[in-house]
């Protein structure tokens, strides 16, 4: 696919990054005091996307790696899993931790377990939060740089293809003008709602794609600065015009193509954080509670009896908190026979002020 100007970068990173490659499960385990278990398993289907995890990723120490070779048609899945055991759910240190290109820039996730003793019921209230560390100022930067390059890279190759005829300032105005309109609806189209703008179902971005993919090809862009041209210069060939033209959108490609090559992986890992490189990978998490008594609220994809699950991706908390919730109630015995207890006292006493008065 072409990269000609910043606005496709989004659908040639989609498209050259499609599929999940890496998954995190996770299962977590709360007794009656708060105490538990957590075991995170992360699979990385193949050798390039272990590599990954080990440079990108601070894995929970304590687990081991083993190999899985027996699924069919696909490459060897090298697996990570750790059982951490804890006392209290504060001390559970992240096991979602996505370094960032900076320093103090991660992708994390945090727990919280509050709990509320009563009389007859105890109630348990679990929360689980993913966070990216990119942000919408990031993304735009990134996006404002690489579309300003784009607009400065083509408007002088059409300067210098044409200097008697145009000056770059004004071919870059006349640019901005035809493509402006597109790289906004597709940078605020992903901010809000990151890969799933790139779903089949969503006609209304799918036809604006279309449109923009007609203007900004060759066979567009040809004939809409050969028009320019004309009319600063009604003694010009048309067809030699056009035919310039295209072998200078060949040279602006390839141009494109090389300074999006060169650009280092941590660009993109900053501004894009836990989409990281390739951009646009949409892992996927599969993340599971099991809670004391029984589950009364959750905003989980699927409740059984004590047990909540999400399956969710990390466009789920780009550019914000992504916070699993399960509550949970179990009955109180020992607050039932205080309760029964003191019942049954007051019934005895009752009873023996009645004989007495008798």
């Amino acid at each position: 696919m072409k990269k000609f100007f910043i606005s496709t970068f989004l659908v040639f990173f989609v498209l050259s990054a499609g599929g999940c490659f890496i998954n995190m499960t996770a299962t977590t385990k709360i007794n009656d005091n708060g105490s538990g278990f957590r075991i995170t398993t992360y699979t990385a289907d193949g050798a390039t996307e272990k590599e990954e995890v080990l440079k990108d990723y601070l894995l929970p120490r304590g687990g081991e790696w083993r190999l899985n070779q027996y699924v069919k048609d696909s490459p060897p899945q090298h697996i990570y899993e750790v059982k951490r055991i804890f006392t209290g759910m504060d001390g559970l240190a992240p096991d979602n931790f996505r370094k960032g290109a900076k320093p103090g820039d991660t992708s994390a996730n945090k727990f919280s377990l509050k709990i509320g003793r009563g009389i007859i019921f105890t109630t348990y209230e679990y929360e689980e939060t993913y966070k990216d560390c990119t942000d919408a100022a990031k993304i735009r930067k990134f996006s404002d740089n690489w579309y300003d390059h784009s607009l400065e890279t083509a408007a002088r190759e059409v300067e210098r293809a044409f200097p008697k005829t145009v000056t770059k300032e004004k071919v870059k105005a006349l640019l901005d003008a035809r493509y402006r309109p597109y790289f906004d609806y597709f940078l605020v189209s992903f901010i809000s709602e990151g890969r799933k703008v790139f779903d089949e179902k969503n006609t209304q971005f799918q036809a604006r794609m279309a449109d923009y993919e007609r203007k900004y090809s060759a066979e567009s862009f040809s004939p809409f600065l050969a028009d320019y041209i004309m009319s600063l210069d009604k003694t010009a060939d048309r067809n030699a015009v056009t035919e310039k033209l295209m072998a200078v959108h060949a040279s602006i490609d390839k141009q494109l193509s090389d300074y999006s090559t060169a650009l280092n992986e941590r660009n993109y890992d900053d501004a894009f954080g836990a989409y990281g490189w390739p951009v646009f990978m949409g892992y996927s998490f599969n993340v599971a509670v099991v809670m004391p008594g029984r589950i009364i609220e959750s905003n989980a994809g699927k409740v059984v009896s004590n047990t909540a699950k999400w399956d969710f991706t990390n466009d789920d908390f780009l550019l914000r908190e992504f916070t699993l919730r399960a509550k949970s109630r179990k009955l109180n015995p020992a607050g039932i026979g205080i309760i029964a207890a003191i019942l049954a006292a007051g019934l005895i006493a009752a009873y023996k002020r009645e004989r007495k008065d008798k």
